[in-house]
């Protein structure tokens, strides 16, 4: 087996899976992402706060000394203080409220998310801590270190394959119509100029419209294209080409026959 997969085993499972969930393990990982992010914030907020007290006492100050000159600058200073008060006040309601969902709200938003029942996302949950589980290791290096998943890895159970991307989708393999690479592009600012850097990602597509993308090696990548093929004779993978930056949509309506 290639080095990107691995077994499940206790080991993992206690490490990465709370209470042997897999939406737990993704609850922490999410709220200890939001709390260092609300700290952040929360500096941020009050350095604001302090600006603006400062700026509406300057401007009562000025009122005061009859010179309207400079009140049109001091306004438009705590009119922009004020707005980033109140942005921020609006990100740390919502960072807030996320830190009180729990394994229930994951699995809701998981079923949403992958147009399956909740039923079928538990059964997911509890093929992935068993031994036939496969740890998908798509990812290596900075791409791994940057990766925005609440799981660094990817999980295949018996029936069923989760990349783990924010979105927290579920597919079924006997659903999959296609497993394909496919290629996104962002630019780096390198100083005077900005490089254009390309990726490598997977896209897996399932009979019901659902689809997610994951960064992935060529090796990893390939090696999952062909396990999926094994389980799945009717996915199709592109010839193993690459679908091309704005082309996915087509493929997903071809593959899907225009659905």
């Amino acid at each position: 087996m290639t080095n990107s997969f691995a077994n499940m085993n206790e080991e993992y499972v206690r490490k990465h899976f709370p209470n042997g969930s897999v939406f737990d393990g993704a609850v922490k990982t999410v709220k200890r992402t939001t709390i260092i992010a609300i700290f952040c914030f929360s500096v941020f907020l009050a350095g604001a706060l302090a600006g603006l007290f400062w700026a509406v006492g300057r401007t009562m100050e000025l009122m005061a000394e009859g010179r309207d000159d400079m009140l049109d600058v001091c306004l438009v200073i705590c009119g922009f203080l004020g707005l980033v008060v109140l942005v921020c006040v609006v990100i740390l309601f919502f960072m807030i409220r996320a830190l009180r969902k729990d394994r229930g709200d994951y699995i809701k938003t998981s079923a949403k998310n992958s147009k399956l029942p909740v039923s079928e996302i538990e059964t997911f949950e509890q093929q992935a801590v068993a031994p036939d589980c496969l740890i998908l290791k798509l990812t290596a290096g900075l791409d791994r270190l940057l990766s925005n998943a609440t799981n660094k890895d990817g999980l295949l159970t018996r029936d069923y394959i989760y990349l783990a991307d924010p979105s927290q989708k579920v597919l079924r393999v006997d659903a999959l119509r296609a497993c394909c690479f496919t290629d996104y592009t962002y630019y780096v600012n390198t100083g005077k100029h900005s490089k254009k850097i390309h990726c490598l990602a997977i896209c897996l597509i399932a009979s019901n419209g659902v689809s997610v993308i994951s960064d992935t090696t060529e090796k990893a990548g390939e090696a999952l294209i062909a396990l999926l093929k094994e389980r799945n004779h009717a996915i199709d993978t592109n010839n193993g080409k690459v679908v091309p930056e704005g082309g996915i949509d087509d493929y997903k309506k071809m593959v899907l026959g225009g659905r």
